[in-house]
C-alpha cells in the first residue's frame, strides 16, 4: 500500500496505543480535549475562562502550562520521529464552565470571584450554536497569552525530547482561520514563541505551522 495511516489521539496513552496498532502519526491532537482529564485540569481552565484581568489569566495559564507540556512529552516520546499535528485550543468556552452549584461554589473558591459573576459569565457564554460562537482561532486572537502558553508547551516538550535523543516533528494547526490576516497573525506570534524557546536551548527542532 501506499496510503499511509494517522490517528486521533489526544493523550501519552492514546498515542502509545495508536503506535501498537500501526498509526504512522498523529493527524490531530485536540489540544482541548487535554483539560478534560482531572478535575485538577478542569478546574484550571474554568479559572481562565472566567478571570477578569490579564494578570489572573496568565496566573490560570501558568497552572495549565505544566499539564499540557507533560502530555505532548508523552506524546512526543510515543511517536519518536512521526509526525503529529496538534490543533490550538478550539473549544465552545461553555462547554468548559461549571454545571451546577457545586461546581460554582469550588470555582469561586479558588478565584475569589463572587458566584453570582460566575454564574453571569457561565450565561454570558453560552451558545446555541457553537459552530458559530468565540471559537478556533479567534480565542487566541482575541487573548494572545493562551496561544503563547500553548506553544511554549509544544517546544519545551519537543526541546525535552530532542535532548533526549526522541525525534520530534510537531505540525500546528491554527483552527478555524477564515482569511490571510488572520493566519498572519497568528503565525507570526508562534515563530516568535517557538524561534526564541529553540533558539535559548540551543538545539534543532523542525515544525510546521498552518490551518
Amino acid at each position: 500500500r501506499t496510503l499511509k495511516v494517522r490517528t486521533n489521539a489526544d493523550t501519552p496513552y492514546d498515542a502509545q496505543n495508536a503506535i501498537k496498532m500501526g498509526a504512522e502519526g498523529i493527524g490531530l491532537c485536540r489540544t482541548e480535549h487535554m483539560f478534560f482529564d482531572t478535575e485538577e485540569r478542569r478546574l484550571a481552565i474554568q479559572e481562565m475562562i472566567v478571570a477578569e484581568t490579564l494578570q489572573t489569566r496568565k496566573t490560570a495559564l501558568a497552572k495549565l502550562l505544566p499539564f499540557q507540556t507533560g502530555d505532548f512529552y508523552g506524546i512526543f516520546k510515543a511517536m519518536n520521529g512521526k509526525p503529529v499535528t496538534i490543533r490550538l485550543i478550539d473549544p465552545p468556552l461553555h462547554e468548559f464552565t461549571p454545571k451546577d452549584d457545586a461546581g460554582v461554589q469550588k470555582l469561586s473558591k479558588i478565584t475569589g470571584l463572587d458566584p453570582e459573576k460566575i454564574k453571569h459569565r457561565c450565561e454570558q457564554l453560552h451558545e446555541s450554536n457553537p459552530m458559530l460562537g468565540h471559537r478556533g482561532c479567534r480565542l487566541c486572537i482575541t487573548y494572545p497569552e493562551i496561544l503563547d502558553m500553548q506553544i511554549t508547551a509544544i517546544i519545551e516538550a519537543g526541546i525535552k525530547c530532542v535532548k533526549e535523543g526522541i525525534k520530534v516533528f510537531p505540525e500546528i494547526m491554527h483552527p478555524l482561520t477564515m482569511d490571510k490576516k488572520e493566519f498572519k497573525v497568528l503565525e507570526q506570534q508562534t515563530r516568535e514563541v517557538a524561534d526564541r524557546l529553540i533558539k535559548q536551548a540551543g538545539v534543532k527542532l523542525p515544525y510546521l505551522v498552518g490551518t
